[in-house]
C-alpha cells in the first residue's frame, strides 16, 4: 500500500516502537496521524498532521471514542497501526481476576474490537490493519506468562480471521524480539531486568513495519536472527525449551522472583 495521502490511526505512540513508526510516517506525503497513547505529552503535534489523541484503549468507550474522533476529523480510516500493549514481569502467585482481565483487555481484546471496527467500513475501499504481536506469542519467555498468552492469542485469532475478512482488509501482523526501550523496565516495576536473548532498537521495528505495509505483507519477523531460530525450533523443538530455561535463569539471578 502507498502510504502517501493516506489517513492513520496509530495507538501506542507516545514512546519506543510508536513514536519511532510516527516518526517516520511523518516524512510521507500528505499523510494525518490519529497519533494514540493515555500520556500524550511526548508525542509531537503537527499542525494538520498529527493529531495527539489521549485513550484508554482497554476498554470498549475508549476505543470509540478513538473512532468517533477520527472519524469526525478525516472520516474512513486507511491505515490501523494496533501497536498499544505492556507486559509483566512477575512470579504468578496469588489468583488475580482483574490482573489478568486488565492485561488481556489492551493486549488483545483492544486490537480485535478495533479490528472488527475497522472491517465495518466500506468492504470494497481497500484498508490496511497492522498488529504489533511479539516473538513470545510462538516462543515461551518465562515470568512474562500472562504477556506471552496474550500474544499468544492475538497471533492465533490474526490467522484464523484472514480466511473470514474481506479481501480489501489487508492484515499484517507483525512480530518483533525484545525491543531496548523502557518496555522491560516498566514492565518490572522499574528495576533493571535482563534483556532476553535477541534484541533489537525499536527503529528497527519502525522500519520493517513501514516496508512490511508499503509490500503488502502478511507477516513481518524484523529480526531476522529469530526466524532463523523459529525454524530451527520448529524442527528441533528441545531448543525453545533449552532457550526458555536460560531465560529463566537469567531472571532468578537478577530480581530473584
Amino acid at each position: 500500500m502507498d502510504i502517501n495521502n493516506k489517513n492513520i490511526v496509530l495507538t501506542g505512540a507516545s514512546s519506543g516502537i510508536g513514536l519511532a513508526i510516527l516518526k517516520l510516517l511523518l516524512g510521507y506525503r500528505s499523510v494525518r496521524i490519529v497519533a494514540v497513547a493515555r500520556h500524550i505529552e511526548t508525542i509531537p503535534s503537527v499542525d494538520g498532521v498529527v493529531f495527539p489523541f489521549s485513550a484508554d484503549l482497554s476498554n470498549e468507550s475508549g476505543v470509540d471514542c478513538l473512532f468517533e474522533y477520527t472519524q469526525s476529523l478525516f472520516g474512513d480510516i486507511d491505515i490501523f497501526i494496533a501497536n498499544a500493549g505492556y507486559a509483566y514481569l512477575e512470579k504468578l502467585s496469588n489468583p488475580d481476576w482483574k490482573h489478568i482481565e486488565n492485561i488481556f483487555a489492551l493486549n488483545t481484546f483492544s486490537p480485535i474490537y478495533s479490528l472488527q471496527k475497522l472491517a465495518k467500513q466500506d468492504v470494497n475501499k481497500s484498508t490496511c490493519f497492522v498488529s504489533t504481536i511479539s516473538g513470545v506469542a510462538q516462543v515461551s519467555l518465562p515470568y512474562y506468562s500472562l504477556y506471552c498468552s496474550t500474544k499468544a492469542a492475538l497471533h492465533q485469532f490474526i490467522e484464523a480471521y484472514r480466511y473470514e475478512s474481506s479481501p480489501n482488509l489487508h492484515i499484517m501482523a507483525v512480530y518483533p524480539v525484545a525491543t531496548r526501550t523502557s518496555f522491560f523496565e516498566k514492565a518490572a516495576n522499574e528495576k533493571q531486568p535482563p534483556i532476553p536473548f535477541l534484541s533489537q532498537s525499536s527503529d528497527t521495528v519502525a522500519k520493517a513495519i513501514i516496508r512490511g505495509i508499503e509490500k503488502d505483507k502478511k507477516q513481518v519477523y524484523p529480526s531476522f536472527l529469530f526466524r532463523i531460530f523459529k525454524i530451527i525450533g520448529q524442527n528441533f523443538p528441545f531448543i525453545f525449551s533449552l532457550y526458555s530455561l536460560s531465560e529463566k535463569r537469567k531472571v532468578d539471578k537478577n530480581l530473584h522472583l
